[in-house]
């Protein structure tokens, strides 16, 4: 605090020097806080960690991987274990309150076990990234798949979901599979063989990393 009311008082010492006004500096000054940015993580079972203990969970490890590498984020974890887009849709306007500067969006697992209309999955998930699209927020989608014993052709369709939903919209950015290097590894899975391990989760947190620093959508202080 007093090295940043030092180069406050120089700096207003300087612009009186000059005859300049001193708002926009000033402005430029003030601004420069520690404040973290807010990443909001949202939805389900996987988001929530199930299993698992609060700092297993991929928002817990996803935050400690950007302080580990010099980035300065709280991760938001928002989840609902059980539920569907439906029930996301029906609450994600609330989520604005916490001003989020990213989403990182992982729904529609619950709508594909259950059998849920793929074209109802895609117009939710439209209509959630729009709510904070509206507001210039982008969102990360991550990509989702079902057990491949479970209707072929619909399967198909739940899959391309998440591909059509991208095209329709800029700033939504694709992440192919949640579950990429993770799903179906005996080792990296619970008992129940849908939920990860904490060592699963660590494997999902590297490649979620990875993502975010090559599109740009993380930035150091």
């Amino acid at each position: 605090m007093k090295k940043l009311f030092s180069i406050l008082f120089f700096t207003l010492f300087l612009i009186s020097c000059s005859g300049n006004k001193p708002s926009a500096i000033v402005q430029e000054v003030t601004q420069d806080r520690d404040e973290p940015q807010i990443i909001l993580s949202l939805w389900d079972s996987l988001t929530a960690g199930y299993g698992l203990a609060p700092e297993e969970s991929y928002p817990s490890q996803l935050e400690q991987k950007l302080s580990d590498e010099g980035y300065n984020y709280n991760i938001i974890n928002g989840w609902v274990s059980g539920d569907t887009s439906a029930g996301l849709l029906s609450r994600a306007e609330l989520y604005l309150d916490q001003n989020p500067d990213l989403v990182i969006l992982v729904i529609g697992g619950n709508d594909g076990l259950r059998g849920l209309s793929t074209d109802t999955l895609e117009e939710n998930i439209l209509s959630i990234a729009d709510i904070f699209l509206k507001q210039d927020i982008p969102v990360v989608l991550w990509g989702m798949d079902i057990p491949i014993n479970l209707w072929l052709n619909y399967r198909k369709k739940f899959r391309e979901v998440y591909e059509s939903v991208t095209k329709q919209r800029d700033n939504i950015y694709r992440m192919e599979y949640f579950l990429e290097d993770v799903g179906w590894v005996a080792k990296y899975n619970q008992s129940d063989r849908i939920h990860p391990t904490a060592e699963g989760y660590e494997i999902i947190v590297e490649n979620l990393f990875a993502f975010l620093k090559d599109k740009q959508l993380i930035s150091k202080p």
